[in-house]
Parts: structure tokens; C-alpha cells; sequence
């Protein structure tokens, strides 16, 4: 089983534009430098959302999509 089968994930802080801090739920956190990849972070139709490592180029960030502290991550 892998950790992310076990555990939920939650945005602890953001700072909008600037970096996110994610409670991975076992002890440790990752930090989401937002400057460099703007679209880390996104919801999805469903309203999860998911942590994305690697930037999609040209994907520009949906203001109706916004993420907040305390919303769960699906960690890919």
C-alpha cells in the first residue's frame, strides 16, 4: 500500500499566488512554491482537489477553481 492509500492529505496555509503548505497526514508537510507553478494546486468538476508535480505548459489558472485551507488533496 502506498502512504497516500492511508492517509488524507490537507491544505494547511496558502498564500495566494506566493506558496501553499500541504499536511500530508503522516508527520510531514510539502511545501507548493505557487510562483513557479501556478496551477499545483487544482479542484476538479467534483470540487477535489489534487496536487499536480509536474506544470502542464500554457494551463492558466481558473479563478471559479480556487483552493482554501482546510480542503482535502488527492496526491498524484
Amino acid at each position: 500500500m502506498k502512504i497516500n492509500e492511508i492517509t488524507k492529505a490537507k491544505i494547511d496555509t496558502i498564500k495566494p499566488g506566493v506558496e501553499a503548505t500541504v499536511d500530508n497526514g503522516d508527520g510531514t508537510k510539502t511545501v507548493v512554491d505557487l510562483k513557479k507553478n501556478p496551477t499545483a494546486l487544482q479542484k476538479d468538476d467534483t470540487g477535489k482537489t489534487k496536487l499536480i508535480k509536474k506544470p502542464k505548459p500554457g494551463a492558466a489558472a481558473d479563478p471559479a477553481k480556487i483552493v482554501k485551507p482546510g480542503d482535502d488533496v488527492e496526491v498524484e
